[in-house]
């Protein structure tokens, strides 16, 4: 019988198969630090620990799983399967799971449509959604039909890598890329500058000698060039190979198909030249054009990284352990095994781990990474917490509210990784575009191959190769998504967050802007200033019978209302909400009615006192709310919200930046509504409106032809945020009003609108710029190298700049 210490100190405590570099994770068993070489292994070795079975690795009589019982690979894939690994990244949504998925090895957008191409190919993929810049798949499957390790094992297959999000691994895969990237391009550079000088030197002083021969230096020269051509082609060069090959295998088109065509054809003329002492060799076309290339793609790597940065970031906010309290103890524990109602202890400079409730102490909290504000704010014994905020001051107790994956945090990534759905327009025909384009381009090069044939075959190579080297598809693949989401990453520093890909070229064409007022235009944080008993009721049973009323409710009014109200354990029953009106239930065997005094009463616009009374607290800049029974109205309650800062200023800069109308539609009082916008540079204040009138005006401005922006926070706003062409909503609105947004502002000032319309109107300029530009040069330069007026060395830079100009261009929105 074998103990624990009978697994090498270089392999994995658990399995037993050779450790991974890239895979440092320990876990403490037995005493001892155990290494392992997967996420897979560490998480089912966690569990049994976790679980009491730490003996099990003292009589265990082999490993857990030997090398030979299935294909390392696949050994690896299956641990994906395992429920403890799953719980921490993989969302249940009715019968369908939710996974996010990192792929390796993606070169273009031609890889990405394979992939798609691939998993929506296996019988229980409900749906997959792509996105090339940040090479992220967010894939939905039945459980019950296929496995993860099934679907990862089927990408696999085809060349390429994929495993669960982790902005941690994907910050080692970047380090990897860099270094891997900068490597070859230092070997290139390095190599392509001896192939150069050869060159160089033969286009100043010729390469015949006294006689007309090929001089000695010259054939040296080219044999020397031949060695060093090869190795370049070996090594920085190879990928590009591995990429064609790959994308052949899957009998498909990819940009590495003419590149290595064209090298190919360069290569080989080339080597024909050199023996037979006949033509040109284009030895420094090779050179410099994977010189070129590799520092296109590095450049491009940057930008990608610096474009999935946010999401990255946001991903490394939540600590993976935190510190629970159990019987006044404290255990370390897995983030993900955290519960609501679990209490936690949050130390200063920890990060809250779960959206949470302080259950002792206060301390200020810097929220800076979620909201974009710099200034920490302090919360106080029963006061609300978002996980990812960090604790500055002193250590707190907390109490989670919810678990990890329907926390803040969690609800803020999947909204940056899903922002690439519904791409823009143009984007969509850009990658369109790219997939046939490598076909189109191989058509042509086999006509001016034929051509230059009959012309001048000693020119036909010279024209094939620069036809095939000079072809830019990754341009227009680049142009839309680098752009797209170095914007997106740039505006979630700002704490705004796209929730639709298409969200900036929308916002960027609307002219028309509409606002909600309560909670959009205002703070929403309405106090109670006035409370008037105008029937039998007493004071304390007003205010008491107003907030069970609005018990569940998040509307600004309903906060007010049951602000400092203890509701012991009542509640209301057969509870009807009318959307823009109020709402009815019964308490204590009554049945009430809070809201609007024509809702609560319809005959209290006959009532001449009453009416009065309304129209002098309206004239007093109060929002009124009325309660009633069948016994009439019973209390007339005042409610004062404040203007936002900035919504003047905001509606000023909307105004510069090409808007056209601005509107503001609320439910309140038509009086309240005039004097609130008398100050306000809008075109049209409607109060009174009902959702459903909001919805109707919404469609009405663009029946006639208006793009409509809405803003609006509330439940009842829903309607028209899903209506309108895009949609703007703050984090503190309802959860219905955000599902129908297409921008989230995390903040609470009104400048982020303005901020964001700047940002789409940049980012979708950038985008266009870059389109014109990646498909100017392709129809310039194919037909101008076919015409046998670019040499193939121009056509390498040719089309290396074509990248570089698309992606320097794109990281002109960090600015």
């Amino acid at each position: 019988m074998s103990d624990s210490r009978s697994v090498p100190v270089d392999s994995c405590f658990h399995c037993g198969q050779p450790l991974v570099v890239d895979f440092s994770d320990r876990l403490q068993i037995l005493g001892q630090p155990r290494e392992f070489c997967c996420r897979g292994c560490h998480a089912v070795a966690e569990a049994i620990v976790a679980g009491g079975l730490e003996d099990y690795y003292k009589h265990r009589q082999a490993k857990a799983i030997t090398a030979d019982a299935v294909p390392e690979i696949v050994r690896k894939l299956s641990f994906y399967d395992h429920p403890d690994v799953q719980k921490s990244f993989i969302r249940q949504r009715g019968e369908a799971a939710e996974a996010a998925l990192l792929l390796e090895n993606i070169r273009c957008a031609a890889c990405l449509w394979l992939n798609e191409q691939v998993l929506r190919g296996l019988d229980g993929v409900v749906d997959v959604e792509l996105d090339y810049a940040s090479q992220h798949a967010r894939v939905w499957w039945n459980p019950d039909k296929i496995k993860l390790s099934e679907i990862l094992e089927a990408i696999v297959n085809i060349g390429y890598v994929a495993h669960p999000y982790d902005p941690r691994r994907r910050e080692e895969l970047n380090a990897i890329h860099r270094k891997r990237s900068t490597e070859r391009l230092i070997f290139a550079g390095v190599i392509g500058m001896m192939v150069m000088q050869f060159a160089i030197a033969g286009y100043i002083w010729g390469y015949a000698d006294e006689t007309g021969e090929i001089s000695l230096w010259t054939r040296i020269g080219r044999w020397t060039s031949l060695f060093a051509t090869t190795i370049l082609l070996a090594y920085p060069g190879q990928e590009f190979f591995t990429g064609a090959w790959r994308d052949l295998k899957n009998r498909r088109l990819g940009m590495d198909v003419p590149i290595v065509l064209g090298l190919s054809i360069a290569y080989l003329g080339s080597v024909y030249t050199t023996i037979t002492l006949q033509g040109e060799v284009y030895y420094d076309s090779i050179a410099m054009f994977i010189f070129l290339v590799l520092l296109a793609r590095r450049i491009e790597l940057r930008g990608r990284i610096q474009a999935t940065d946010a999401l990255d970031r946001v991903g490394r906010i939540v600590p993976r352990l935190a510190q629970r309290i159990r019987d006044k103890e404290l255990e370390e524990v897995l983030v993900t095994d955290l519960r609501p109602g679990d209490r936690v202890l949050v130390s200063p400079g920890e990060v809250v781990p779960a959206d949470a409730r302080i259950a002792s102490g206060h301390s200020t909290f810097d929220e800076s990474l979620l909201t974009g504000e710099s200034t920490p704010v302090e919360r106080k014994q029963g006061e609300a917490v978002i996980s990812g905020a960090c604790n500055i001051d002193q250590p707190v107790e907390v109490e989670v509210l919810r678990d990890t994956e329907d926390s803040t945090v969690a609800e803020i990534h999947r909204l940056l990784a899903g922002s690439q759905r519904d791409a823009p327009r143009y984007a969509v025909l850009a990658q369109r575009a790219a997939t046939w384009f490598v076909g189109v381009v191989l058509v042509i090069a086999a006509i001016t191959a034929a051509v230059w044939v009959t012309i001048d075959p000693a020119a036909a190579v010279h024209n094939i190769v620069a036809v095939l080297i000079v072809t830019c598809p990754c341009a227009l693949a680049l142009a839309t998504p680098v752009a797209a989401a170095i914007s997106a990453g740039r505006l979630a520093d700002e704490g705004i967050l796209q929730t639709r890909g298409d969200a900036m070229e929308v916002l960027a064409q609307c002219d028309t802007f509409v606002f909600d007022k309560t909670g959009t235009l205002t703070l929403g944080q309405l106090s109670l200033e006035h409370l008037a008993v105008v029937g039998s009721t007493n004071e304390e049973d007003a205010r008491r019978i107003a907030a069970i009323l609005e018990e569940g409710s998040e509307h600004p009014i309903g906060r007010a209302l049951r602000h400092g109200v203890e509701l012991d354990g009542l509640s209301a029953a057969r509870l009807r909400n009318f959307p823009g009106q109020g709402v009815e239930a019964e308490v204590d065997g009554v049945v009430w009615r809070l809201g609007k005094p024509g809702f609560v009463d319809a005959t209290s616009g006959s009532d001449k006192g009453l009416s009065e009374r309304i129209a002098d607290l309206e004239n007093q800049d109060y929002l009124v709310v009325a309660l009633g029974s069948d016994a009439g109205v019973q209390a007339l309650y005042g409610l004062r919200d404040r203007i936002r800062e900035g919504a003047p200023a905001l509606m000023r800069r909307l105004r510069a930046q090409g808007v056209q109308r601005i509107h503001v539609l609320s439910g309140d009082s038509q009086r309240s509504v005039d004097r609130f916008s008398a100050d306000l540079p809008v075109d049209n204040a409607l109060g009174d409106q009902q959702p459903s009138q909001k919805l109707a005006y919404i469609r009405e401005l663009q029946q006639q032809g208006a793009r409509v922006a809405m803003i609006g926070d509330g439940i009842n706003d829903a309607p028209t945020l899903a209506a309108a062409n895009v949609s703007v909503s703050f984090a503190h609105a309802s959860a219905l009003a955000q599902t129908h947004s297409s921008v989230l502002i995390m903040g609470h000032s009104l400048q982020g609108l303005g901020t964001v319309r700047d940002y789409a109107q940049r980012t979708r300029k950038v985008i266009r710029q870059n389109l014109v530009w990646a498909a100017s040069y392709n129809l310039l330069a194919v037909p101008a190298a076919a015409a046998g007026m670019v040499p193939p060395w121009g056509a390498a830079i040719g089309m290396s700049l074509s990248s570089l100009v698309v992606v320097v261009n794109a990281l002109r929105l960090r600015r």
